[in-house]
């Protein structure tokens, strides 16, 4: 018996290499199915929210994942907290439908960190759970609850502002309970960063879209998962079996490429593209692309195009030496009858874009400018696709998934 464990603790850290875990992950205790490689199902950016502080009280919290699979495994973090933070009880179960406390009927898992049913994150760390057993489809939502005694300081909390969906509350230990528990709703998401799952062999890997506020999905079907990241891995999921990836989303509102913004977005903290390449897309479990779809935010507070462009070719060095192929995305428009870009700023865009097109830096190009742009006033997004003078509507997000090269992802 000895043994027997010895080998599956290796096993077990083999399949791990390339994700963000604890040494004592070492210790799961599920063994090794036959699918394919642990890979980034869902995920999103960590920032720093100005609570609630959560104390005797269970979160649930609705993902949908891009990828189906078997078993899962999901990451906490505690990348902003101001203290340790120890969740007593860890659920998994498919929800009934986004929007819903409601769980599918005996799907519900209890899980564990290293053999143990409670989990302490020391705060700026993450940790990820031993495999849970059980499958998901692909789109098929996932209820993680936890069930926190003391969530720390209320103003460094680590969450997602505004997840585009809504997530719900419950007193006491509700860690896998039925929906009618869970009375108080948030929106946003809190501590929960990601999911991987072990998808059919053919799946290459995933895709991580780094972006700001129309990365995130502002303005979008509150529950609807359709940002263009959820219509781009759509797409994704019509090609062959050994061309699938899963999407990740790391797009944060009010997000700059060159710096830190605590000024919008709730009360949180955006942390530069810059600062966030590391966790938000290098060390995301199994990323092959990255689509670059930030810096309109930096233009709107007038940063040098230089510094700019400067910014992304770091980004993408870095990136392709990590493995990882970067498509380029142009910087859609921002312009009305007042309050929008000025000259300056529309010509520091239109520089930016020339070189994210004309430069061989890129593995690729998604031309989200042209594909939303108003053909009589280019400065502008067509009105069709407006949810306001920045951020695409729905339509507006499917144009630009529609105007990806699905040949870029070979």
């Amino acid at each position: 018996m000895v043994k027997r464990r010895g080998l599956l603790a290796v096993l077990l850290a083999i399949v791990a290499v390339g994700a963000v875990a604890p040494a004592a992950h070492a210790a799961a205790i599920f063994p090794a199915p036959p699918g394919g490689p642990w890979t980034g199902g869902w995920a999103t950016s960590p920032q720093r929210e100005a609570g609630p502080a959560f104390a005797d009280q269970t979160l649930r919290m609705l993902v949908h994942p891009t990828l189906g699979g078997s078993p899962i495994r999901i990451r906490l973090a505690n990348t902003f907290g101001a203290q340790d933070v120890t969740f007593e009880a860890v659920n998994v179960a498919r929800a009934v439908v986004s929007g819903s406390a409601d769980l599918v009927a005996g799907t519900g898992r209890r899980v564990t960190f290293g053999g143990r049913a409670s989990v302490t994150v020391p705060a700026g760390t993450s940790r990820l759970s031993d495999p849970i057993d059980l499958s998901v489809g692909v789109g098929q939502d996932l209820a993680v609850d936890l069930y926190v005694t003391a969530g720390g300081d209320a103003t460094a909390i680590t969450g997602h502002d505004a997840a585009q969906g809504t997530q719900f509350v419950a007193a006491g230990n509700q860690a896998g309970a039925a929906g009618g528990a869970f009375t108080g709703t948030v929106n946003s998401t809190f501590w929960l960063d990601g999911v991987d799952v072990r998808p059919a062999p053919a799946v290459r890997g995933s895709i991580v879209a780094l972006g700001d506020s129309i990365t995130d999905g502002a303005y979008t079907t509150w529950n609807g998962n359709d940002r263009w990241t959820d219509v781009l891995a759509a797409r994704l999921r019509t090609l062959p079996p050994h061309r699938h990836l899963g999407m990740l989303n790391q797009g944060i509102g009010g997000n700059q490429i060159l710096t830190d913004r605590t000024d919008c977005c709730g009360a949180g903290i955006s942390i530069s593209a810059l600062k966030r390449l590391d966790d938000d897309v290098l060390r995301q479990t199994r990323v092959k692309y990255l689509i670059l779809a930030d810096g309109i935010n930096d233009i709107g507070y007038h940063a040098d195009p230089d510094a700019l462009i400067a910014a992304m070719t770091t980004i993408v060095r870095r990136s392709h030496a990590a493995g990882i192929r970067v498509i380029g995305a142009t910087i859609t428009p921002y312009g009305c009858d007042g309050g929008c870009f000025g000259t300056e700023q529309e010509a520091t865009r239109q520089k930016v874009n020339a070189f994210v097109r004309t430069t061989r830096l890129f593995d690729g190009v998604a031309d989200f400018d042209a594909a939303i742009r108003d053909p009589q006033d280019p400065s502008r997004v067509l009105p069709a696709y407006q949810a306001d003078p920045l951020h695409p509507n729905i339509a507006g997000q499917k144009a630009m998934a529609d105007s990806v090269d699905l040949s870029l992802f070979r």
